[in-house]
């Protein structure tokens, strides 16, 4: 394989997670300076901008990235950015709408490709229709590898890891915290969240499509919620949340039956607030832009005037940094199992583990972290990944940083998603430390990765 210039490629640095993706990326080369990357996107004047902004807030020395003018509607200017990079972080959404040619030039052109997306029909949909050719091509199509869906499927995983018998089920309970001057996301993250709303009777079609054996049926199932209940866990009262991560953590739960023929556990997300009045708050807000999603007009409206009609939770804005400075998030998994086969054919659990994984602010700096970290993955481990389809030799000059071989027992690989998150189980002692594992479910791999954040977690067996 001939070498390429550059090890990453960011394409759409300028949009509002991109120039944060740019910022975090710049962090990382403190720690590795011999990486080669570029920045991608339309307007080089803009990701000019960005670069230097990027520049200014990190303190790093910026003036070796490169500047790669790629349109999605155009082809050849994919094309050619794809054979420049080893690795391409894909930023420009709604992919369902800019996501397929952007793969498809990956594979044409032998470049891995990352995303973000938390859009359920989109990383259904990739799978089914480029999972093989991804796979022939010897391309690693990595899927929602941030917010969506890092916590919960690695949290799942994890609890599993840590449960000391046979797991049955799992509740994970999200929860965002932030300080007295509020919190805000880019209407970016919303225009992606009503297309998902405004389509969502595709879902169904797409996985018939699949035509999966059905799963092994676990006993006991876990008992429906109201659609407002109080967790004595949390402390506070919850919302049952069919999101996109419930969709990556079955998908994964299916991999490991599967190909591993491990026991599939069941899940099920809920949100959570302290205050009934702030959930109510939400509620309120999800169900006005829930409703607007579903017409056109709504929908222009939601894209003229975010601010507005979602009462100030999105906006063409952002948020300021101070915002998501004071901003982090909590997601709280307590699993149900048995201790023995013994008891597992009686059908009565009689344990219980709880977890926690804390983070800082979620779109804007989890998720660049996560992705980040994968795409470096993808790099440095290549030989730890499944079929090991292309392995690029790193610059013999390059001072990345190699990482130690995980232990074997710890890798859980599919031709899919990546979910990746830190977590420390030595309950308290550490704040930090690296969970390497990976999560399944998209297109085709998913990589190990060590994500440092800072983070805590505890956990406590419990007989109930």
């Amino acid at each position: 394989m001939a070498s390429k210039e550059f090890d990453i490629v960011l394409f759409g640095a300028s949009g509002f997670t991109g120039k944060h993706c740019v910022k975090q990326l710049a962090e990382v080369c403190k720690e590795n300076p011999g990486l080669k990357w570029a920045v991608g996107g339309r307007n080089e004047e803009k990701l000019r901008n960005v670069v230097d902004w990027a520049e200014r807030k990190t303190g790093v020395n910026l003036k070796q990235v490169g500047y790669v003018s790629a349109d999605v509607s155009d082809v050849a200017s994919l094309d050619a950015m794809c054979r420049r990079g080893k690795l391409l972080l894909n930023l420009v959404g709604p992919y369902r709408f800019y996501g397929v040619p952007v793969v498809e030039a990956c594979i044409r052109n032998k470049c891995h490709h990352i995303d973000i997306s938390g859009e359920i029909q989109f990383l259904e949909k990739l799978q089914l229709d480029y999972h093989e050719t991804a796979k022939k091509a010897g391309v690693y199509i990595v899927e929602a590898c941030g917010f969506d869906s890092i916590p919960s499927d690695l949290g799942v995983l994890f609890v599993k890891k840590q449960f000391p018998g046979i797991l049955n089920s799992v509740e994970g309970y999200q929860a965002s915290h932030h300080g007295p001057e509020g919190t805000t996301l880019n209407f970016g993250t919303l225009n992606s969240a009503v297309h998902v709303v405004a389509n969502r009777n595709e879902i169904k079609e797409i996985r018939e499509r699949f035509h999966y054996a059905p799963l092994p049926e676990c006993k006991p199932k876990l008992k429906p919620r109201g659609p407002l209940f109080y967790s004595d866990l949390c402390g506070g009262w919850c919302i049952p949340l069919n999101s996109t991560d419930a969709s990556v953590v079955n998908r994964s739960q299916r991999y490991l039956y599967e190909t591993e023929k491990e026991r599939p556990v069941q899940y099920r997300q809920s949100y959570t607030r302290r205050s009934f009045l702030s959930l109510m708050s939400f509620i309120f807000v999800m169900i006005n832009i829930g409703i607007l999603s579903f017409f056109r007009c709504g929908r222009k409206l939601l894209s003229k005037y975010p601010k507005v009609f979602t009462f100030g939770v999105f906006s063409h804005e952002g948020p300021t940094e101070a915002q998501m400075a004071t901003t982090s998030f909590t997601f709280t998994f307590r699993g149900r199992g048995f201790s023995s086969k013994s008891v597992e054919k009686s059908g009565k659990e009689d344990m219980a583990i709880i977890t926690q994984v804390d983070g800082p602010e979620m779109a804007y700096v989890t998720t660049p972290i996560g992705m980040i970290q994968a795409g470096l993955t993808i790099l440095k481990e290549t030989s730890y990944l499944p079929d090991r389809p292309l392995h690029f030799s790193l610059d013999p000059k390059s001072t990345i940083k190699a990482v130690p071989p995980p232990d074997p027992r710890l890798i859980r690989l599919s031709h899919t998603q990546c979910s990746i998150f830190p977590v420390s189980h030595r309950k308290m002692r550490s704040k930090t430390t690296n969970l390497r594992d990976v999560s399944k479910s998209a297109s085709h791999i998913v990589p190990i990765c060590a994500i440092q954040i800072p983070s805590q977690i505890w956990e406590q067996t419990l007989k109930p």
